[in-house]
């Protein structure tokens, strides 16, 4: 009777665990920020500046009046432009932005997205609808990380 009870026991803890076991992420969809902070080719790098200083994040999207992608401006471009020339306040963004981006679409598996990210060693992937290049968000290593501690608390939850 007392290993009915104890089997009974851990089929009911076993049960409730896997209820509250959420499905984690698989496509860039699921983590990806949506709400884009852009600028144009033709804004001044000084105004791309005084964006991302006064900003929690670290990259911005470039993109051309019809919303195609036309590249990426992060905090090392920022530092590198602002430390190699006295002129920086003249330049556009066209002139310090990087072009050559590697992208992902919204279902993109996210172990591509990771793998993209380290060989590039880039900590962004701009997210494009179709191959005319229409951003609808970005993802970034923040978005990959939040994923990963959500995660990552849920497996410890289970274990203990």
């Amino acid at each position: 009777m007392a290993f009915r009870q104890s089997l009974d026991r851990a089929v009911k803890v076993f049960s409730s665990r896997r209820l509250h076991t959420v499905a984690p992420p698989t496509s860039v969809s699921q983590i990806m920020t949506r709400d884009v902070l852009s600028v144009y080719p033709s804004q001044s790098f000084a105004e791309a500046v005084g964006l991302m200083a006064n900003r929690p994040f670290r990259h911005v999207l470039v993109i051309h009046p019809n919303g195609r992608l036309a590249g990426v401006i992060s905090d090392r471009d920022l530092l590198r432009v602002m430390g190699a020339t006295t002129d920086w306040k003249e330049k556009k963004v066209s002139d310090v932005m990087t072009q050559d981006v590697a992208t992902v679409n919204p279902e993109t598996p996210l172990s591509v997205a990771v793998r993209e990210m380290l060989a590039r060693r880039v900590n962004c992937l701009p997210v494009l609808y179709d191959e005319n290049k229409q951003v609808c968000g970005i993802v970034t290593s923040t978005d990959l990380l939040n994923a990963f501690e959500k995660l990552q608390a849920s497996v410890e939850k289970q274990s203990r």
